[in-house]
């Protein structure tokens, strides 16, 4: 028999974790309309970045040119440093310039749709989710998912000397002195997720949450099979999960659902997994900060939740508004123990 995830009446304890690819980033510039720098796919890197000219320039053909497999050529034979080390700077330099917009955005609802049991594993460098996760503070304060960041982020800086992690630029909690930036991973054919302390160490807390996890999310991220450092270091511990038979798996990509399926049935167990093209018809956002607890409601007491959406909202003080009646009856559970009802009523 299955082991059960750790349950109090209504309220299940099991994290749910959600990874992130490019596409997440893409698909959340596409739905706040498009305004600012565009994030680029790694297929699109070359033009948005303006590297054709200095690539043209150090002797490389540019016809037909794939990002990764030239940057693992070039980072490989190490010939030409100093044409790495330009395509590193604009990388970071652009990343580095790209801002959420004031309005809502999915990195905020994603932000809100968790609790501080979850996490979000991102291998993004963007700093739209890290953006979201800090302006959200005004409601959510300590009851936010972790996060981390596989292949490093731009907005996050580190304190070597400390093993401290904080806010690019900000001052270290224990020395003072500033955070430096953590470096970025960058695309090479055989990934070394152990050389970095930093991503190490993220590695290892994702790979714990996996482990435990009874609902896992994957939004825009095709864990290409090529990455078998990635692939092999979350399918270990997620076949090793004690809720495997019982867990979910959702994966939200606008591929064709017969590549979704070949890509990822490697950590389906049976028929247990859904596929959507939209985040906002995600099991997720359909239960925001309740998925575990609706999946399991639904699943082994058969007794099913009704959907509660999070609603289309033009300003970010109306989604958080409509958040607070979630989180304070998550305070009330932890103070009187009571139980979550199935769908708390938003404010009007």
């Amino acid at each position: 028999m299955p082991t059960l995830p750790p349950m109090d009446g209504t309220v299940n304890h099991a994290p749910h974790v959600v990874l992130l690819g490019a596409g997440a980033s893409i698909a959340a510039h596409l739905h706040w309309g498009g305004e600012g720098n565009p994030p680029p796919s790694m297929q699109g890197l070359i033009d948005t970045l303006a590297l054709r000219e200095p690539i043209e320039a150090a002797g490389y053909s540019v016809e037909d040119l794939n990002f990764e497999a030239f940057y693992d050529d070039l980072a490989s034979r190490d010939d030409n440093p100093d044409l790495r080390l330009l395509i590193e700077e604009k990388v970071y330099n652009y990343f580095s310039s790209l801002k959420l917009p004031d309005k809502p955005t999915i990195y905020d609802y994603l932000i809100l749709s968790l609790r501080e049991k979850d996490i979000i594993a991102t291998f993004n460098w963007d700093p739209f989710l890290l953006q979201a996760y800090m302006r959200n503070e005004v409601v959510t304060r300590d009851r936010r998912p972790r996060i981390t960041f596989l292949h490093g982020n731009v907005l996050v800086g580190i304190c070597e000397t400390d093993h401290v992690v904080g806010i690019n630029g900000r001052a270290c909690s224990k020395c003072q002195k500033p955070l430096i930036p953590s470096r970025l991973l960058y695309p090479v054919k055989h990934k070394d997720y152990n050389k970095s302390d930093f991503i190490k160490s993220e590695w290892e807390v994702l790979r714990g949450y996996i482990n435990r996890a009874y609902f896992l999310t994957v939004f825009g991220y095709s864990a290409p099979v090529t990455d078998v450092e990635a692939r092999g270091l979350m399918l270990e511990v997620w076949k090793d999960n004690k809720t495997l038979e019982l867990a979910e798996v959702e994966i939200i990509d606008i591929q064709d659902r017969d590549i979704i399926e070949a890509n990822w049935n490697d950590f389906f167990f049976s028929h247990h997994y859904m596929i959507t093209d939209s985040i906002f018809n995600s099991y997720l956002f359909n239960h925001p900060r309740r998925s575990c607890d609706a999946f399991a409601a639904a699943t082994l007491m058969c007794d099913p939740w009704p959907d509660n959406p999070f609603p289309d909202f033009n300003t970010l003080q109306e989604l958080q508004s409509w958040v607070r009646p979630l989180i304070e009856e998550e305070v009330a559970y932890e103070e009187n123990q009571t139980k979550f009802t199935a769908n708390p009523l938003p404010p009007n």
